[in-house]
């Protein structure tokens, strides 16, 4: 018993040395003030430690003779940018595992995206960074290069270890057994077939693309609501409202993925002439967009009111304000004399084809016709209940679609994927073809490069809406400039699962993030 005690007691004192190590980045700002009055040199590192190994430790062993200090911050798990399951460790255990390591005199949780925040906080007088961020443009995200303007600002300096280095990605890759087995045997036959340079260099060869997006324009709702019971009164359910959030959707959401891959993007699209929302669309828009609206009379801009459980996030009814007949020939005249001056600028024109009575028989004949290259998302959703169908186009560079959408179109409910797929371009001028399939990932087709089917990457759903939009616009820019069908397949899957943990399309897929995700998957 007496043993248990003792143990108990040392185990409790370590603990609680290893707790005092850990300090909200105000106070280690105060502490960190009192120690350099006293002649102490102050060295700082960060990063993510998501799984510490015999790199990381040689690492901050480097650092610490730098000077008298060792401070190291890590990355707060909202801002762990390394794509689904990741981080492996949460904030609070990674940070523990730092305290406990000698060499290491305070540990602080960064809450933001960057370390820029915490050099100018800290005011260090070295910040250590590892030897893959010597060549700073191998660094996918530029932050180095941020990070060394902020410590030069506070007086200190920028140093490179040199020592043993390993992948905690690829450690996790290999011997965690984040993915399934296919899924892995996916990733390793990708990688031995296209380096990670190469992939980066295809998808950043887009940036100076002319693309002309037209569309749907939504707005989309979430009204989050806490379910109360039944009434009384009669059998309904009665719910209390939480909050609620709005979002850009619709062709919007096409536009603002675009815009975060494609340098600058050209956006076309019919408003409501009430209630057009046309100040909080714009607002909502990337900046590198340049939106030209038309209005249509007696209607307002489509809203999709959903009424979320807060609990869960699933979503429990919706209702519809829109106006979904076709615009008048005079609305439609004026917009066929803008994209008549205007169509033959773009490289590529992507369209985003909800449905809702935007783009009738006229446009889509003369946009067909006019486009270098044209990329097509035709949807069926609850507010056209199987009306809208990719056979509208009869013309088509690329089509994205998703399975249920395709059977649909080619009125095929049994018949294989593969035998629908090969039907479509055999009725239509379609010449590359998607097919997305949720947990099952996605099957790319053309004439020339038959079928390269490519496995789902998400480890972790959140909300699908805005997923589908996501993914065909990374994929379209890419395909419209020749990237190999493989990449472009296992790119869009990538930003898929990038896609689904974000709610509707509170934001797009963030390219940087996309980088970060692919250079993890196939480390």
């Amino acid at each position: 018993m007496e043993m248990e005690r003792n143990v108990w007691q040392g185990t409790r004192k370590y603990m609680e040395k290893i707790y005092k190590k850990i300090k909200k980045l105000d106070e280690l700002a105060c502490e960190i003030k009192n120690l350099k009055k006293q002649g102490k040199k102050v060295v700082h590192c960060h990063g993510v430690f998501d799984l510490i190994h015999p790199g990381h430790i040689r690492h901050l062993a480097s650092a610490k003779k730098e000077g008298d200090i060792l401070v190291v911050t890590i990355t707060a798990d909202e801002y762990v940018r390394k794509g689904p399951g990741r981080p492996i460790f949460n904030e609070n255990l990674r940070a523990e595992t730092l305290a406990a390591m000698e060499n290491v005199d305070y540990v602080a949780i960064n809450d933001a995206p960057t370390a820029v925040n915490c050099i100018k906080m800290l005011m260090p007088s070295v910040y250590v960074k590892g030897q893959d961020y010597i060549q700073k443009d191998k660094d996918v995200t530029g932050k180095i290069n941020d990070e060394e303007e902020a410590i030069l600002s506070v007086g200190g300096g920028i140093v490179f270890t040199d020592d043993i280095t390993f992948s905690s990605s690829k450690l996790i890759n290999e011997h965690l057994e984040v993915f399934p087995d296919a899924v892995r045997k996916y990733l390793k036959k990708i990688s031995e077939k296209h380096s990670i340079d190469s992939i980066i260099k295809s998808i950043n060869s887009v940036k100076n693309l002319k693309v002309l997006v037209i569309g749907d324009a939504i707005i989309d709702q979430y009204h989050y609501c806490e379910t109360m019971g039944t009434s009384l009164k009669g059998q309904i359910v009665v719910t209390k409202s939480v909050s609620e959030e709005f979002f850009a959707g619709g062709v919007f959401a096409t536009a603002n993925n675009v815009a975060a891959l494609c340098g600058k993007v050209d956006l076309v699209t019919v408003l409501g002439d009430k209630d057009n929302n046309q100040q909080f669309i714009d607002s909502h828009l990337s900046t590198n967009i340049t939106a030209k609206y038309f209005y249509r009379a007696d209607s307002p801009t489509t809203v999709k009111r959903r009424f979320v459980d807060s609990g869960n996030n699933k979503k429990m009814f919706e209702i519809c304000l829109m106006n979904d007949f076709p615009i008048s020939s005079n609305l439609e005249n004026d917009v066929l004399g803008y994209l008549e001056e205007k169509i033959a600028n773009y490289d590529l024109v992507i369209v985003s084809d909800f449905g809702h009575g935007f783009l009738n028989k006229r446009l889509i004949a003369f946009i067909c016709k006019n486009s270098k290259f044209l990329a097509v998302n035709v949807q069926t959703n609850s507010a056209n209940t199987g009306f809208n169908l990719t056979s509208k186009y009869p013309r088509a560079d690329y089509v994205s679609i998703d399975e249920p959408e395709i059977r649909l179109a080619m009125h095929e409910k049994h018949m294989s994927l593969d035998e629908v797929m090969e039907m479509l371009l055999q009725k239509f001028d379609y010449k590359n073809l998607i097919v997305t399939r949720g947990k099952q990932g996605s099957l790319f087709y053309s004439k020339e490069t038959d079928f390269i089917e490519a496995p789902a990457l998400a480890s972790k759903v959140i909300d699908t809406v805005g997923a589908g939009d996501a993914f065909f616009a990374y994929t379209a820019p890419l395909i419209a400039a020749g990237i190999a069908p493989e990449v472009v397949s296992f790119a869009g899957n990538a930003v898929g699962a990038l896609a689904v943990q974000i709610v509707c399309n509170r934001n797009p897929v963030d390219v940087v993030d996309l980088l970060k995700f692919i250079t993890r998957l196939l480390k």
